[in-house]
């Protein structure tokens, strides 16, 4: 029974990736998403910050860092060791994505107890979004973009490899902080600051306590989703 537990251990670290890969790859999310957001898309005519730009660049971004993530899946138990895994049935999980909901939505919720939307806290490229959302295509690349695409590969990143790799090396609150933190260099808009940094502690909360990126990943796309919704009453 011993050594079966300390080969389990050893396998388990053995899968978990290393922070030199971690860090590798959030800057190169951080890179590829700057580049195509600020050189492909105007090579294409497309104004960044634009709808169309934004969407671009979440894709793009998606489909570059997504490959690679693919290609380090392909080690033996790296999937569960990063949290790609399903959680457990049960109460607790309910809970968990309940108030993990309430955390992300904080932001959003003081704006619209006082009566603000949420563009009037940003600038022009704000206001741009905000009004392609409510125009007659309702920029459905965009919608499919935030609510669907950024939500999988933020989550694998930051709640899956990053989490993942700091759960058994920090305490819990340290590793909910340092994932939250660096998921706001993300979002470094400053009228997105206050919500990206609730939306990373509630999904690093949830990372944390059910061991698996799902709960995460259903509280980011409904935040994301609400978000959009919101963001069309400029």
């Amino acid at each position: 029974m011993g050594s079966n537990g300390r080969a389990a251990t050893g396998s388990a670290a053995t899968a978990r990736p290393s922070l030199w890969l971690v860090a590798a790859l959030l800057v190169a999310q951080q890179v590829v998403l700057t580049l195509v957001h600020y050189a492909a898309a105007p090579a294409l005519g497309l104004v960044p910050g634009s709808a169309p730009a934004i969407s671009l660049t979440i894709i793009g971004g998606a489909i570059v860092i997504g490959l690679a993530v693919a290609a380090d899946l392909r080690r033996p138990g790296r999937g569960p060791a990063v949290l790609l895994r399903w959680p457990r049935r049960g109460r607790v999980t309910v809970v968990v994505i309940v108030l993990a909901m309430v955390i992300a939505q904080l932001p959003l919720l003081y704006l619209a107890a006082t009566g603000r939307t949420v563009w009037q806290s940003g600038g022009d490229a704000d206001v741009m979004v905000g009004e392609a959302l409510r125009g007659p295509s309702g920029a459905l690349w965009l919608v499919i973009a935030t609510v669907f695409i950024a939500p999988v590969i933020e989550e694998v990143l930051y709640r899956g490899y990053l989490v993942g790799s700091l759960i058994d090396r920090l305490p819990a609150v340290v590793t909910v902080l340092v994932s939250a933190v660096l998921f706001v260099t993300l979002h470094a808009e400053a009228s997105n600051l206050v919500a990206a940094f609730c939306l990373g502690i509630a999904t690093a909360i949830c990372a944390v306590l059910t061991r698996s990126i799902v709960p995460g990943l259903i509280v980011h796309v409904a935040d994301n989703a609400f978000g959009m919704w919101y963001a069309s009453l400029v």
